[in-house]
């Protein structure tokens, strides 16, 4: 009897780590990080339904671009700014139950003819880009314009500010400067602060690892060159990353590389933002796009790392690039959604809505051919 009960108690151990084995590796992991800590930086055509689907997968920041130079593209357009894009997703948003996140950029060329350029190298120059920016945050900040004009929503402020996106490679900043970039920086975060102090000023995602260096400036060195301006810490309230990398166990590299150059320059309590992260699903054109179930099995295996590693390296959100796959953009960009074009699911999509919390049941699933043929 004694021998029997022991082998069914050693069968019955065997059978729980086998279901352990087999469970998808994030099963109960998801709980470490608190609700919303991943959101969603969108590229293309988002709307209503899109919006209501990102709800239902528990998403409740969406990172949003606010292009000056589409806002007011010709010097008489300060007077009727055309916000109705932006307002649209706010609105989309709001209705929803989530917030907009901004990223600010983007200067006209009747401000500078040098697209690409913070606008610092003139007075004229730091007195459009605060007069732009102050005019957002009198649209979208608490008591904005925009909730006036929409008392129908429910008001959900914008208070967090990304200033600028990926200001160490040419991109995004015909010439990286540190020096030039700390100076936007530090007007920036003053207006920001003094309109709402409770408003978060986060730096542009600095782009981990980029290639040509030079040009492009590797982020650690970016961020030790704005450090270089004394007192620049005061200005802003977090310090934003955008970790591509070939591998989700590069991660910690990256991550790691950045926040030892905060620690270097005392300021190892801000908090860091992932505020761009992905990979595509198509077949390794790049180094970023590692196939349909490649794709979801880095965000797994990111998402993973990030959540158990959130306190440690005081990460204050996560938002994974891209909601749908997009033509015409970027290499890999085209193919960066969890879902295709056509609103249908890749794997990438139920592994995203195992760590929110979300039903990933709303949206078809896509089929092989399908996420071939996407976008």
């Amino acid at each position: 009897m004694f021998r029997r009960m022991r082998r069914l108690a050693i069968l019955f151990l065997g059978i729980c780590a086998v279901l352990l084995a087999l469970a998808p590796a994030t099963t109960g992991l998801g709980s470490r990080a608190p609700l919303g800590f991943f959101g969603i930086s969108p590229q293309g055509q988002t709307g209503a339904e899109d919006y209501e689907l990102m709800r239902e997968a528990g998403i409740r920041s969406v990172r949003l671009p606010l292009n000056w130079a589409q806002v007011e593209p010709r010097a008489r357009d300060r007077r009727d700014p055309a916000w109705w894009w932006l307002d649209e997703q706010v609105g989309l948003a709001a209705e929803q139950g989530m917030t907009a996140f901004p990223f600010v950029w983007g200067t006209p060329s009747w401000v500078s003819p040098r697209l690409g350029g913070e606008p610092v190298a003139s007075a004229r120059q730091r007195h459009e880009w605060l007069r732009f920016l102050r005019a957002a945050e009198l649209r979208y900040g608490p008591a904005g314009r925009f909730w006036a004009e929409n008392p129908e929503l429910p008001e959900l402020p914008v208070r967090q500010w990304e200033i600028w996106n990926e200001e160490n490679i040419v991109t995004f900043s015909r010439q990286p400067d540190p020096t030039r970039f700390a100076r936007m920086i530090e007007i920036s975060g003053r207006l920001l602060h003094r309109l709402d102090p409770r408003s978060t000023v986060i730096l542009g995602g600095l782009f981990g690892r980029p290639l040509q260096i030079p040009p492009n400036v590797a982020s650690p060195v970016f961020l030790a060159g704005l450090y270089a301006r004394p007192g620049i810490e005061r200005w802003f309230d977090g310090v934003a990353l955008h970790p591509y990398v070939a591998s989700a166990s590069a991660l910690r590299g990256e991550i790691e590389a950045l926040r030892g150059t905060m620690r270097a320059y005392g300021d190892a309590g801000t908090p860091l933002y992932i505020t761009e992260m992905g990979w595509g699903s198509a077949g390794y054109e790049s180094r970023w796009e590692r196939g349909p179930r490649g794709q979801a099995r880095e965000l797994d295996e990111a998402f993973a790392m990030l959540s158990a590693n959130r306190r440690r390296w005081r990460i204050g959100g996560v938002w994974w690039f891209s909601w749908t796959d997009q033509a015409g953009s970027c290499q890999f960009c085209d193919s960066a959604g969890l879902l295709t074009s056509r609103r249908e699911a890749k794997p990438s999509w139920y592994r995203f809505n195992a760590w929110t919390g979300g039903n990933a049941r709303t949206v078809p699933r896509a089929s092989a051919r399908a996420m071939r043929s996407s976008p």
